[in-house]
């Protein structure tokens, strides 16, 4: 007898996403997978979303205040009745065949409790053409590693776990509005969560102006930043013991406060400036060198953001 389809519950979170999110509900229709359910946890949108999002009969709507995306992901989680739980942002799309990938890998795999795909970023040039701007498919990238976790490309969404693991290492940490996934893939890799690779395309990221973490010209770069630099500071050790992770958190803190401090000298906030280079230097001694050494790559690759 073959084994029952596993059931996969996808999670969208929302927030006034009525440009995009369509294309998102078709993009999980187009699977033609004979065994999901679709949660959409919308944030009290005022665009419009609500009344296109209840033309879909087939969708599950929770409609209520929330304290940010992760908040919402975490009530869909909740509610969730699938075996495997995969996240789909409302201006992102799944890859056609990317749900069958998926199924077939915990089917053949059943010790393993993720799966992960690899990713394409996209934005629309003109007359709504798309180009590609990134692409993440070699099986580095797809491991649940503390590299990935912290300075490498974490990939949440081209991520599915079984239900399970949140059971296990508990669910996003909401008071982190933007990097709560970081947090979560490190409490994952440290908890040993086995996970396997997919060598192909399943997930597909949005650039846009409202994008939260693929423009290092969004508005929210220095809030993502900042947080960062507190969940590295997490895993920092000054009582001399050692932590398992503390080796690539102290290299994501250097970087990232290279950054921010770059950031803040763009935007002549020389006091914000100063502090971040203080606050790398504090777990860093040779941060000065980290930063140079960041600065000089940019100067001469011509990527100032």
């Amino acid at each position: 007898m073959s084994a029952p389809i596993p059931r996969i519950s996808i999670v969208t979170p929302c927030l006034n996403g009525s440009s995009f999110i369509e294309e998102a509900i078709q993009s999980v229709l187009d699977q033609g997978y004979p065994n999901v359910e679709h949660i959409i946890v919308d944030g009290g949108s005022t665009d419009g979303t609500l009344e296109l999002i209840k033309k879909y009969s087939h969708l599950r709507i929770i409609s209520e205040p929330d304290q940010g995306l992760y908040d919402a992901l975490n009530k869909g989680v909740r509610v969730s009745t699938g075996d495997i739980i995969g996240h789909l942002n409302c201006d992102d799309l799944y890859e056609k065949g990317t749900f069958e990938k998926v199924s077939r890998a915990f089917l053949e795999s059943p010790a393993i409790e993720a799966v992960c795909g690899g990713v394409e970023v996209f934005e629309h040039g003109e007359k709504g053409t798309m180009r590609v701007t990134a692409q993440y498919v070699r099986p580095a990238d797809m491991e649940l590693s503390f590299e990935n976790a912290t300075t490498g490309p974490a990939l949440t969404n081209a991520r599915f776990f079984r239900k399970g693991v949140y059971d296990k290492i508990g669910l996003y940490e909401p008071r982190f509005r933007i990097a709560a996934d970081r947090e979560f893939l490190i409490r994952a890799a440290l908890a040993g969560i086995q996970s396997r690779g997919i060598p192909a395309v399943l997930y597909h990221y949005r650039a846009h102006a409202g994008s939260l973490t693929f423009s290092r010209r969004s508005p929210h770069r220095l809030k993502t930043l900042n947080e960062f630099l507190e969940i590295a500071e997490a895993h920092l050790r000054s009582d001399g013991r050692l932590d398992v992770i503390e080796p690539f958190c102290r290299e994501w803190h250097a970087r990232t406060a290279a950054e921010a401090t770059m950031r803040a000298l763009r935007e002549r906030n020389y006091p914000l400036a100063l502090s971040y280079a203080k606050r790398g230097r504090a777990y860093t001694p040779s941060w000065p060198v980290v930063f140079l050494r960041i600065l000089f790559r940019r100067v001469i690759t011509g990527t100032s953001h």
